[in-house]
């Protein structure tokens, strides 16, 4: 029997490969943290490093990385102290709604677990 999308011809990967993007931007611990916690508003660095917990280092690593997959933008605020804001771009806001799904079904999943249950 074939994939749910392919024709069991080995043509797959046309179908599987923007998920293996889609994995690639949200992989690892802080990415779907990151960008939710941008979701209402942009975030100066020292906010977002305060009210997740990461190390600065991880943060700028992970943050840097989001830039390069045009999840969020990072803006330069020319005034006394240099400050920078970082804010979700148009396919990063088009996430959140996936990635509150995601959390929605993990949640269930997690109880049906947690209870032994086979739902």
């Amino acid at each position: 029997m074939a994939c749910i999308k392919c024709s069991g011809k080995g043509d797959c990967n046309g179908f599987f490969l923007p998920l293996n993007d889609l994995m690639g931007v949200l992989s690892g611990k802080w990415k779907m943290r990151l960008i939710l916690c941008m979701a209402n508003e942009p975030k100066h660095f020292n906010e977002i490093w305060k009210c997740q917990g990461i190390s600065p280092r991880i943060l700028s690593k992970e943050l840097k990385e989001l830039e390069l997959n045009s999840i969020i933008v990072r803006t330069e605020i020319d005034d006394n102290l240099k400050s920078v804001i970082y804010s979700l771009t148009e396919p990063g806001r088009e996430l959140v709604p996936v990635i509150m799904q995601l959390q929605k079904w993990g949640t269930v999943h997690r109880e049906n677990i947690l209870s032994g249950g086979q739902r």
